[in-house]
């Protein structure tokens, strides 16, 4: 090959590299996420029937999970050696009980599911950015078959993974270690969620929790309350 033919063809190929390294802005991904979140009828406060299961498919505990997209979910479970356990999640911040009392600290069950509701992209990076992500952030990441953006930053912040192509939620990580990975979609009378969630936590057993029904559901008064963790 000439000189010439050698520097057009690095030229090439250093401009197929930019094209496949081009990222879009977090704000153009948010958005067209909420808008995914919209279309799949899950940007509204939504009640699940979920079960947690130890990774060979033992069921631990099933309940009711109430998840706003304003920021805040709580999860009530009763195990089954007959003890009941209710998380509060507000943001970043967890809280948990066990028959009423205290829980110092819980293995976090209770993903942020709201990222998955975000109507608009702007309180998409919001929640981001309450969770300890940078709102403005975004990278490249891979998670078992699939391409991701990743909004928030990868280097120990919050972080949420979406499909390039399809911008399916595909997980969910946390400060401490903590991370959500999202199963494969199924449909719930009209929403799209992760058919499960599979739980990781530094130094505590993975967990899965299956979402067997998803509705609509309007929040009662102080549904997100402390309170409700103790009375």
């Amino acid at each position: 090959m000439s000189r010439a033919g050698a520097a057009l063809a690095a030229a090439l190929c250093l401009v197929a590299w930019a094209a496949l390294a081009y990222i879009p802005p977090a704000e153009r991904i948010a958005r067209a996420v909420a808008e995914t979140n919209r279309a799949l009828g899950r940007a509204r406060t939504l009640e699940l029937e979920v079960s947690l299961e130890r990774e060979n498919g033992e069921e631990l505990a099933v309940g009711p999970l109430l998840s706003d997209p304003n920021g805040s979910a709580r999860l009530e479970v009763k195990h089954a050696t007959g003890f009941v356990e209710r998380q509060l999640r507000r943001g970043k911040a967890l809280e948990a009980s066990r028959d009423g009392s205290p829980i110092r600290d819980p293995h976090p069950l209770l993903a942020p599911l709201f990222l998955l509701q975000a109507e608009h992209g702007a309180l998409l990076q919001t929640r981001i950015a309450e969770l300890g992500g940078s709102p403005d952030a975004v990278a490249l990441g891979h998670e078992g078959d699939h391409d991701c953006y990743v909004l928030g930053g990868k280097e120990g912040s919050a972080s949420y993974w979406v499909d390039q192509e399809s911008l399916l939620p595909v997980r969910i990580d946390l400060p401490g270690g903590v991370r959500y990975r999202l199963g494969p979609p199924l449909m719930h009378d009209g929403i799209q969620l992760p058919g499960s969630i599979t739980i990781e936590a530094q130094g505590r057993s993975a967990l899965r929790m299956q979402i067997r029904e998803a509705r609509a559901k309007t929040a009662p008064p102080g549904a997100f309350d402390a309170a409700w963790l103790t009375r």
